[in-house]
């Protein structure tokens, strides 16, 4: 095993602080589980990426093996090499990533960077993201073991890219495109290690032949500490409400309104858990959704309103078997009217439980209270008619509408106090990734001019 490699084996990931949540959604959801949704999230994002990131971990973990790493320390590896690209939801960079041979992907590496440094319980591999796009030549004052993991998962990524144009490439046409890259592009250690895994364990021949990509998945974290549910479930809901300054809180808005009002409702507070849980999950469908659909001002017309529609069965889609059969129904039920003219499947008054009703409720505040590409904040007096006009029109629960108008200001409280660290989080991360575009600015006089973007 080189020095680099060693060294990148003592990668120490330091957890941020988890967001603030009423319950322990640890209870409610396993690592397994949140990294299943992760993945079926990102494969909402662009069709040419499905199950990317869980091949780039594959090929990433046969590299390592070569290289004598052990199997827990693979297994961080593999869960980042996971999620390598979950800046990339942001879509207009989608078309750059599929190219074999591509300079213009910083966007989405930043990105990427930002959500493992600050939500990430694998937050000290976030320079590896950062990094994973950038010529080994243009390493500088980068530590041996960010150079050495950044390289493996760089070659990971391009080979499974490659395999995405060419489906049967052998291994001979592999090593030929990547000795076919530019100079300096690929490090000659990490080149070496695809090739030794392809001969050790016949890892194309593996990918060819398929496999069951949920069932590698859950046994790649199946290791994982339960609570690291909490880091991961936090940055999927943080990727999809930070695609818009107008909805970075709305998750949290809708999940601690769901909350208050259950917990006025409901004794039982493993269910009042229940209702928090569904409704931190409501929206994860979303990140299917075009953003020109989701920040388009004004009212959308009938086919994007179809489109803008089908976030509700993407939901199921992302959370099936990977949570309680409740939570995923009452996530998926908060467009759902008491007379039957809500979607996607027009369930009327005696299909909803208490929970469903009350998460439909929660999404309407969290909507009015919020801003909108097309829209100012509603007062409260406003919020109240509204909801009292759908109450008195047979769309929503009255008890859950009665809880709003006599505890308004005692939820909304609550909530702004939970909204706190979220919209500072937002605004950390976008004050970083402005920092970072500038860096690159600055560097554009080549091809990142002769040195790497600086990380502070």
């Amino acid at each position: 095993m080189s020095a680099a490699a060693h060294d990148a084996e003592g990668l120490v990931a330091l957890v941020p602080p988890h967001l603030d949540h009423p319950v322990r959604l640890s209870d409610y959801l396993g690592a397994a589980g949140a990294t299943v949704m992760i993945q079926r999230a990102l494969n909402c994002v662009d069709s040419r990426l499905v199950d990317h990131g869980l091949r780039v971990g594959a090929i990433m973990d046969a590299m390592l093996e070569a290289a004598g790493w052990e199997p827990a320390r693979r297994r961080d590896a593999c869960l980042m090499a996971l999620m390598h690209d979950i800046g990339a939801y942001r879509t207009e960079e989608i078309d750059r990533l599929v190219e074999f041979e591509t300079g213009a992907v910083w966007e989405h590496s930043f990105y990427g960077y930002l959500f493992f440094k600050e939500l990430s319980p694998l937050a000290g591999y976030a320079e590896v993201v950062l990094y994973h796009h950038m010529p080994d030549r243009l390493f500088t004052s980068q530590g041996p073991a960010v150079r050495f993991l950044a390289q493996v998962l760089q070659v990971a990524d391009r080979v499974d890219m490659l395999l995405l144009e060419h489906p049967r490439a052998g291994a001979d046409e592999v090593a030929h495109a990547l000795e076919s890259a530019p100079a300096g592009q690929f490090s000659r250690e990490a080149t070496a290690l695809f090739q030794e895994a392809e001969r050790s364990t016949g890892l194309l021949g593996r990918l060819h032949g398929g496999f069951d990509v949920e069932d590698a998945l859950r046994k790649v974290s199946a290791a994982a500490d339960p609570d690291d549910a909490t880091a991961f479930l936090d940055m999927l809901v943080h990727v999809i409400d930070f695609r818009s300054r107008h909805t970075v809180t709305h998750t949290v808005t809708t999940a601690w309104t769901a909350y208050e009002i259950a917990r006025r409702l409901m004794e039982d507070e493993a269910e009042r858990g229940r209702v928090y849980c569904a409704a931190l999950l409501h929206d994860v469908g979303k990140i299917g959704i075009p953003l020109g659909i989701l920040e388009k001002p004004g009212r959308l017309d009938a086919r994007e309103m179809a489109v803008m529609r089908t976030h509700v069965t993407l939901t199921e889609s992302i959370l099936a078997g990977c949570v309680p059969l409740d939570i995923a129904a009452a996530a998926a039920r908060h467009h759902e009217k008491l007379d039957g003219s809500g979607y996607p499947r027009g369930l009327e008054a005696a299909d909803l439980q208490m929970a469903d009703r009350i998460i439909a409720v929660a999404d309407i505040v969290s909507a009015l209270v919020g801003t909108r590409s097309y829209k100012e904040a509603f007062p409260k007096e406003r919020v109240l008619e509204v909801l009292a006009d759908q109450r008195d029109g047979g769309l929503i629960d009255d008890s859950c509408v009665a809880v709003m108008e006599r505890h308004y200001d005692e939820v909304m409280a609550v909530v702004q106090r939970a909204c706190l660290p979220v919209t500072a989080l937002y605004e950390r991360v976008q004050q970083e990734y402005r920092w970072l575009l500038e860096q690159l600015a600055c560097h554009e006089a080549g091809p990142l001019a002769e040195s790497a973007v600086p990380v502070g």
